[in-house]
């Protein structure tokens, strides 16, 4: 089995409909390649729930980036096409353009992949509007795109424009029910909007279709310890080290849910151990900290507290935190003399 075959099978699955006419007329059996595989793997969806923030960008692959690497024996990229599919999204913009500016004698799948491809880019820069126009364009070639909606949805979500959104990803998941990107950010809409049993619903379903990943996890383990269901939370945060056990994150805030339940130890050890696996992870610094004045241990929350303001000295629960150590630690030594 060539790895030709391999390829053209992997993106007959990926992309069946807007593919089909370019595999059958020249990529499996045929003399030369023209097809364009999109590129997905530069997605931004709204920030994982753990980060306590919707705002910031999350770079998610929805299904991998399948980018079709022709063999030279087999056909010559021109320079457009190679550009349109580069990871630095500059490159891509400028080279997806190219090929759009003579997007008539292309193939129905490369008018979609060179759209799709753009708005990626776009998105990845902020440049929302452009993502938006690009992805619709996407969809005007392909409206049966699970894929092109989601993109869509995710760069309405990132404008705050969150109807839109939540009805694009609608969109993605009817076309294709296991599409697990679309139920996390749908999830996360959910959730904003304060709708916590649809949010559940989602985030298991994003769960279920991300069962290597870590992420879906991650948002849901923060969506239980929000309500106090700090076991249920445990569980997921450990599970999410065992798929990925150099989570930072995921042993931050297993430690933060430990800490909440009162087990502040062991919160201490997943501090620790974040810290260890991302050393300029200033969030566990301030969270241990505050663990360490729990405990009374005052020098070592001063440390945290100061490390985490070295790394991030705009964290302002990290200055007041200090702040009030340096009080009950001039407090401690002046009562001694008291007595």
């Amino acid at each position: 089995m060539t790895l030709l075959y391999l390829l053209c099978a992997a993106a007959r699955l990926f992309e069946k409909a807007t593919a089909q006419e370019a595999l059958e007329d020249s990529c499996c059996g045929g003399s030369k390649m023209k097809m364009h595989t999109p590129l997905y793997s530069n997605w931004t969806f709204p920030a994982p729930a753990s980060q306590k923030s919707a705002s910031a960008a999350l770079s998610f692959f929805a299904a991998g980036a399948l980018i079709f690497a022709a063999s030279p024996a087999v056909a010559a990229l021109s320079s457009g096409w190679t550009g349109c599919r580069s990871q630095d999204a500059d490159a891509r913009i400028a080279g997806c353009t190219e090929v759009i500016d003579h997007i008539a004698k292309e193939s129905r799948h490369n008018k979609f992949t060179a759209y799709l491809n753009r708005a990626t880019a776009y998105e990845a820069k902020g440049d929302f509007e452009r993502a938006i126009a690009d992805y619709s364009q996407a969809l005007e070639v392909d409206p049966k795109s699970a894929p092109a909606y989601g993109g869509r949805g995710g760069a309405y979500h990132h404008k705050g424009e969150l109807d839109r959104a939540l009805a694009d990803y609608d969109q993605a998941i009817k076309l294709d029910s296991g599409y697990g990107a679309a139920y996390l950010s749908r999830a996360l809409i959910w959730r904003a909007k304060g709708d916590a049993d649809k949010a559940l619903a989602d985030f298991n379903q994003a769960t279920k279709y991300h069962s290597r990943d870590a992420t879906a996890l991650l948002h849901r383990g923060a969506f239980f310890e929000a309500k106090g269901d700090f076991d249920r939370a445990i569980a997921d945060f450990s599970e999410a080290i065992k798929r990925d056990p150099k989570s930072a994150q995921a042993y931050h805030d297993r430690g933060l849910a430990y800490h909440r339940k009162g087990e502040i130890d062991a919160a201490v050890a997943d501090y620790d151990q974040a810290i260890k696996l991302d050393p300029k992870f200033a969030a566990a610094y301030l969270s241990r900290a505050t663990a360490s004045r729990a405990k009374k241990e005052l020098e070592r929350a001063k440390a945290d507290y100061e490390a985490a303001i070295g790394l991030k000295p705009d964290l302002e629960a990290a200055k007041k935190g200090l702040e009030e150590t340096q009080k009950l630690l001039a407090k401690r030594a002046a009562a001694p003399t008291a007595q």
